[in-house]
């Protein structure tokens, strides 16, 4: 049976959506594929207040609460088993790629895009917008190494000879950053993928 032009051009034209559909599928598992690479870390902190005897330490923490973006000010209660208290909080509009401290760490810088760079206040309060990173960021990040065998942390400090170390022993998850919380360093703050948890040095 002979093809109508009519029926030819559907044809071809089903054909076509049919590629457009593949292609498209395959563009956007590749770019979600290389989202989650790219942000595999979904929580970030920095120690804004170190504690001791007088004072609770204050950290920033940009993580996701419910598919939402968030950046929080946490007070961590000492005298409540480091009960973490939420001064102030703030939604995003997205993803948090790393965020970083002011000199004095009186702001917050968080990277949300290549070319988007928002300073907030302790308070959150947006101060400052840049589309490049600043000159000047700092963070309270410690170096470390991670003995995955033993699930321990080494931290070397220039002031210490020996290495402090932290058993993460009841966590699964690999080590992504750690900080210290206390002015004389006995607590720690170590950042995993996904979770936040407290350890001891010894």
């Amino acid at each position: 049976m002979k093809e109508s032009k009519r029926e030819k051009s559907l044809r071809f034209g089903l054909i076509g959506l049919c590629v457009l559909v593949v292609f498209g599928g395959f563009v956007y598992s590749t770019d979600s594929s290389e989202r989650v690479d790219e942000s595999g870390q979904s929580i970030h902190a920095e120690v804004l207040t170190a504690g001791s005897r007088e004072q609770n330490p204050v950290i920033a923490v940009a993580k996701m609460a419910q598919d939402q973006p968030v950046l929080i000010i946490y007070e961590l209660d000492r005298s409540n088993q480091y009960y973490f208290k939420v001064l102030h909080s703030v939604s995003l509009q997205k993803r948090v790629k790393k965020i970083g401290l002011t000199k004095g760490k009186e702001g917050i810088w968080v990277q949300l895009d290549k070319k988007q760079w928002v300073l907030f206040s302790k308070s959150l309060e947006v101060l400052q917008e840049k589309k490049e990173a600043p000159s000047s960021v700092f963070s309270s990040k410690k170096p470390f190494k991670y003995d995955e065998h033993h699930q321990l942390i080494d931290i070397s400090l220039i002031e210490n000879k020996d290495p402090i170390q932290l058993d993460l022993s009841d966590h699964k998850a690999e080590p992504v950053e750690v900080h210290s919380l206390s002015v004389d360093q006995p607590l720690w703050l170590v950042v995993l993928q996904e979770d936040l948890v407290l350890a001891q040095g010894h």
